[in-house]
């Protein structure tokens, strides 16, 4: 089975020591337009777990706020990111070893975002995004969260508004790509031990049923051929995971069949995940069932790249 050599390929770069249980992330952005929305991913970014002598920055881009205090009544934005900052570096003043830092810009936020992330090596980018509604509707093409996980080579985390809570029930989609490791290994090191993470794999044979149908083979053959599918991917899942274990973290294998998609947002659903990780490949900025999942998800998603500046 494909996914088998997949994850027995990867696997001697783990047993190696490629992964160390590090925790938490040391150079972390959080975008800000001063929305209520922003607020929470600030507010997110605060309770994540940041590494020795790590850069917490706060950015916004963009033209001056619409405001009280300015030419017509406006408030600059240097002087709104200046007051986030100052609440952050009060959030932060135990931690004398972590530089917070102040990055206004002007022009196209996307385009600043994505060259502040270069400059500072980011390992992560928080943003805000409004709360899921109901019917749920797709991300609109000029949507900012939307764009900023297509251009930015960084990681990026998207915060729905909720309660600010360390995460603890999160939930990884992998699909055994260098991309999902990347997701598994960043969601870890964002919920520490002893935090349980969900590791779901969904296997797609839709076409194989399919065409056994078409030939009029019994029921029992389409099935068969599942429950063979899982079976192989849990074998697999349990290899891929098998050197994170070795480090004492505790690990669920979950396996289910059917749409990628409808899989991944139906786990996190059924499990009550407050995070949900997926992957993004670096070569490819758009990506259909990362977007997909990414506009109906009830919870916070990370949207895992491999990029060669993380550690």
């Amino acid at each position: 089975m494909r996914t088998q050599e997949l994850s027995q390929r990867a696997l001697p770069l783990l047993a190696a020591g490629h992964f160390r249980g590090q925790r938490g992330v040391s150079r972390l952005i959080v975008g800000t337009d001063f929305s209520l929305r922003s607020e929470f991913a600030l507010a997110r970014a605060l309770r994540l777990p940041l590494g020795q002598g790590g850069v917490f920055a706060v950015m916004h881009a963009g033209p001056p706020l619409d405001g009280h205090d300015g030419p017509a009544g406006a408030v600059s934005g240097e002087r709104c990111l200046r007051k986030a900052v100052s609440s952050v570096c009060r959030r932060l003043r135990h931690r004398v070893d972590v530089e917070v830092q102040e990055v206004l810009r002007l022009g196209d936020p996307v385009e600043a975002a994505s060259g502040v992330s270069r400059e500072l090596g980011a390992e992560l980018v928080v943003l805000g995004r409004p709360l899921v509604t109901y019917p749920v509707r797709e991300l609109a093409e000029d949507s900012m969260v939307r764009r900023m996980v297509r251009g930015l080579g960084a990681s990026v985390l998207v915060v729905v508004p909720h309660p600010v809570r360390p995460y603890a029930r999160p939930l990884v989609a992998v699909d055994f790509s260098r991309e999902s490791r990347r997701a598994l290994e960043l969601t870890l090191r964002l919920c520490p031990s002893p935090t349980p993470v969900d590791v779901l794999h969904v296997v797609d044979t839709r076409e194989e049923e399919a065409a056994l149908r078409a030939s009029g083979a019994p029921a029992e053959r389409w099935l068969l051929l599942r429950q063979e599918a899982e079976h192989g991917a849990r074998v697999a899942l349990g290899r891929f995971l098998a050197p994170y274990r070795e480090t004492g973290r505790e690990l669920a294998v979950r396996v289910r069949s059917g749409e990628p998609g409808e899989g991944i947002l139906g786990e996190a659903a059924e499990r009550g995940s407050d995070v949900l990780a997926v992957a993004m490949s670096g070569a490819q900025a758009r990506t259909p069932l990362t977007e997909r999942v990414l506009a109906r998800a009830g919870c916070d998603v990370l949207v895992a790249r491999h990029t060669t500046s993380a550690s």
